[in-house]
C-alpha cells in the first residue's frame, strides 16, 4: 500500500465507534478510506475489557451508549447486532457494605424507598419526564447534520424553545 495521499478518498481520524461508523458509511459509498487510530486497538466504546480489578469478566465501560445506536445505522451497515433490555435500569453499589452489595432497582419509587429518600421520588420522576420530552424532540435530529441553537428553537415544540426549556 502506498503512503501517497492519492491512494485514498477519505481519511477518518479515530477508530472509536463513531469513527468506525463514519468509515463504514464512506466505504459503502464507494470511497477508499483510511482509518487512523493512535491506540493498538479500535472500537472505542464498543470495546469489551476487564473493567474491574480482580474480576475476570470483560464488559464495555460505556455499554449504556448502545441505547443511542439508531436502528437505522444497524440496518444501513448490515451489522449483526442483537440488543436486549435488562429488567433493571441501574446498579448502585451500597456504600454501607463497601460496595460488596448493591441496589438493583427497576423503578424510581423503589429506588428512593431503598435509599431512604422517598420524599425525593416525585422530583426524580419529574426530572426524567422532562428528559423524556427532550429525548422525544431531539432523537429525530440524531441522524441529521448538527443544527445550531437557532434552528432548533424554530422547530415546533422543540426543547430549546418549547416546554422543556427552563428560564
Amino acid at each position: 500500500m502506498s503512503d501517497q495521499p492519492t491512494d485514498v478518498d477519505a481519511v477518518v481520524v479515530g477508530g472509536g465507534h463513531n469513527g468506525l461508523v463514519a468509515a463504514a458509511y464512506l466505504a459503502r459509498a464507494g470511497l477508499r478510506v483510511r482509518l487512523l487510530e493512535r491506540l493498538e486497538h479500535i472500537g472505542g466504546a464498543a470495546v469489551s475489557a476487564r473493567a474491574f480489578d480482580g474480576v475476570d469478566v470483560r464488559v464495555s465501560r460505556y455499554s449504556y451508549l448502545v441505547s443511542l445506536l439508531p436502528p437505522r445505522i444497524v440496518g444501513d451497515l448490515g451489522a449483526a447486532v442483537r440488543l436486549a433490555r435488562r429488567p433493571f435500569s441501574s446498579y448502585t453499589p451500597d456504600p454501607a457494605t463497601g460496595g460488596r452489595t448493591g441496589l438493583l432497582i427497576g423503578s424510581p419509587a423503589d429506588t428512593f424507598a431503598a435509599i431512604g429518600a422517598a420524599a425525593d421520588a416525585q422530583g426524580f420522576a419529574d426530572f426524567y419526564r422532562r428528559c423524556g420530552l427532550v429525548t422525544e424532540r431531539l432523537w429525530p435530529t440524531l441522524l441529521e447534520p448538527l443544527p445550531t441553537r437557532a434552528p432548533l428553537a424554530d422547530r415546533p415544540q422543540h426543547p430549546v424553545g418549547g416546554p422543556a426549556r427552563r428560564g
